[in-house]
């Protein structure tokens, strides 16, 4: 199907699930041009993709909802941003699955050009690689099933019930922190804290979203909402240093793919539960 630059009426669900997204988004023009200026000049980390025609892509290797195997395909959040990012480079993209604890050196031994996988920014990773802007606006929060009106409420709302953390955890400390009127239950990982949940031996708790859209009963998933936000953990695509132009490019792709809002329906289909789209509106995905 062949689509033109900046036409409004495609629909923004066959952008995100066909991976013709970039064209949607706008072709860029960078392809011919970046070509036709590199050719004078020692070839980067773009000119070396868009010669190649191929983007080697760092993904979660089972990491539900960021990437997973289902009936045996790659797929998930992450995916469906490499496969728009590949498409409006005009490229094929090569998945590279990784555990988390081997992102970084991936990238760092040129086996990946990106790492897409549910990046977080830290000042240590920040002294070995770039980031871009964010891609998806990830956070840690409070989860049950009664919504609350705002953040403004949520610690009245949450006075005195039983709250599920991790022991130890980031999580623990913000909690304790925000909403000291909440009593929490601490356990030892995510894994008991859900299933606390599940039998109803706590009343929410606090974990990163992501945890929240893990819940094996659908029934149960489908009731969860976000009671309160308690820190902001948005991803980033991790690039390696020295590349200004392949960062450049990732960072314009990403205020196409946001103004189009092809970001936030991607989103919306893999976190459905804990993402909104007004979480889109200010520039954190």
């Amino acid at each position: 199907m062949s689509v033109q630059p900046r036409h409004h009426s495609l629909n923004r669900r066959q952008l995100v699930l066909t991976g013709a997204a970039a064209a949607g988004l706008g072709s860029l023009g960078w392809g011919s041009a970046a070509l036709a200026q590199g050719s004078a000049a020692p070839a980067d980390q773009l000119d070396r993709i868009l010669r190649s025609k191929v983007l080697r892509v760092a993904v979660p290797q089972d990491f539900p909802p960021f990437g997973f195997t289902r009936n045996g395909v790659l797929d998930g959040f992450d995916i469906a941003v490499a496969r728009m990012l590949a498409a409006d480079l005009r490229v094929t993209f090569k998945t590279v699955p990784v555990a988390s604890s081997d992102r970084m050196a991936a990238l760092l031994e040129d086996r990946v050009d990106i790492i897409i996988a549910s990046l977080g920014k830290t000042a240590e990773r920040e002294r070995d690689i770039d980031f871009s802007a964010a891609y998806a606006p990830t956070y840690i929060g409070v989860f049950g099933e009664a919504a609350a009106p705002g953040a403004a409420d949520a610690a009245a709302a949450l006075k005195g019930r039983r709250v599920g953390v991790v022991r130890g955890s980031l999580e623990e400390a913000e909690l304790k922190a925000q909403v000291p009127q909440a009593t929490p239950v601490l356990f030892d990982s995510s894994a008991p804290l859900l299933e606390a949940y599940v039998r109803h031996a706590v009343d929410a708790f606090a974990a990163g979203n992501v945890v929240a859209e893990s819940i094996p009963d659908t029934a149960l998933r489908e009731r969860i909402r976000r009671l309160a936000v308690l820190r902001q953990s948005p991803c980033h695509i991790g690039v390696r240093k020295r590349e200004p132009r392949l960062l450049a490019r990732v960072d314009a792709f990403l205020v196409q793919a946001r103004s189009s809002q092809a970001l936030m329906v991607n989103a919306m289909q893999w976190f459905k539960h804990s993402l909104s789209p007004d979480m889109f509106r200010d520039g954190k995905g």
